[in-house]
């Protein structure tokens, strides 16, 4: 299998704003995400993972208009979600060259929408997103999509599910590490990774390189995905949107690990 892959996740809001949350609550605007775009894929990150936090309770797609730009703004691989809910939507952000499209709440009624997606679109194409957090008793609960909804899960239950559904990949969202900083769930992500066969992509708590390390030494995931990571200058919630200080952030990530010695054990 291949190495682990790099996956800077940016969040856009209903105004196109990039924007980071923290456990989903509270908003700090943060730029432009064509530009946030187009300096990370000139550095050495493998893919992007682009959002739209507003898209779904909306009840819209993620703008074609903002896929189109995003995808002439990017030399890398790109992920979009947000409100995607029909074959049109999914068919559309494809042919804007986008390679794969994220769905949740879409298939919270039943899978039976992945499915056919999957059998039209092939499954590398199609990524479902799972939010996890903890209920008032500390029990570890799912959702697809918007934590607002009533559609609750076991998380082994709906990511084998989901697996079984054809899904090419899963994501798995942090609520309550979301915008902490405070490193990866490894447990959780442990657990997961041990039961499925597909791959798997964790986001939530990233806030150091050596979150990422720890993550990969304990679990070999397909990828890890950050926001704050990127998005913020070290050590602090100002924006990072400094081209020599973000190369010197990645030459720095790539002596503290290596993905390549993750190569060879895949």
């Amino acid at each position: 299998m291949l190495k682990p892959r790099l996956i800077p996740s940016l969040l856009i809001d209903e105004n196109l704003h990039l924007t980071q949350t923290t456990q989903f609550k509270g908003r700090n605007y943060i730029g432009d995400p064509l530009n946030a775009a187009y300096v990370l894929s000139g550095y050495e990150v493998d893919e992007l993972i682009v959002l739209d936090i507003d898209a779904s309770k909306s009840k819209r797609s993620i703008p074609k208009n903002f896929v189109h730009a995003l995808a002439h703004f990017t030399t890398v691989p790109l992920s979009v979600g947000g409100g995607i809910s029909t074959l049109e939507d999914i068919q559309d952000i494809l042919a804007l060259g986008v390679e794969k499209v994220v769905l949740g709440n879409v298939l919270n009624k039943d899978l039976a929408f992945l499915e056919i997606a999957v059998n039209k679109f092939g499954s590398s194409t199609i990524s479902v997103i799972i939010n996890i957090d903890k209920d008032v008793n500390g029990n570890l609960i799912a959702t697809l999509g918007s934590v607002n909804n009533n559609y609750k899960y076991m998380l082994e239950e709906i990511s084998l599910a989901v697996e079984q559904a054809g899904a090419g990949e899963i994501i798995i969202n942090n609520i309550a590490l979301d915008g902490t900083k405070k490193g990866y769930d490894v447990e959780v992500m442990s657990r997961i990774n041990s039961i499925l066969s597909i791959p798997i992509v964790a986001l939530g708590g990233c806030g150091k390189f050596k979150h990422i390390k720890s993550l990969l030494d304990q679990t070999l995931l397909s990828g890890v995905s950050a926001g704050s990571l990127f998005c913020y200058a070290p050590n602090s919630s100002h924006v990072l949107i400094n081209y020599t200080e973000m190369n010197n952030l990645l030459k720095a990530y790539l002596e503290e690990i290596d993905f390549f010695e993750y190569e060879n054990n895949f």
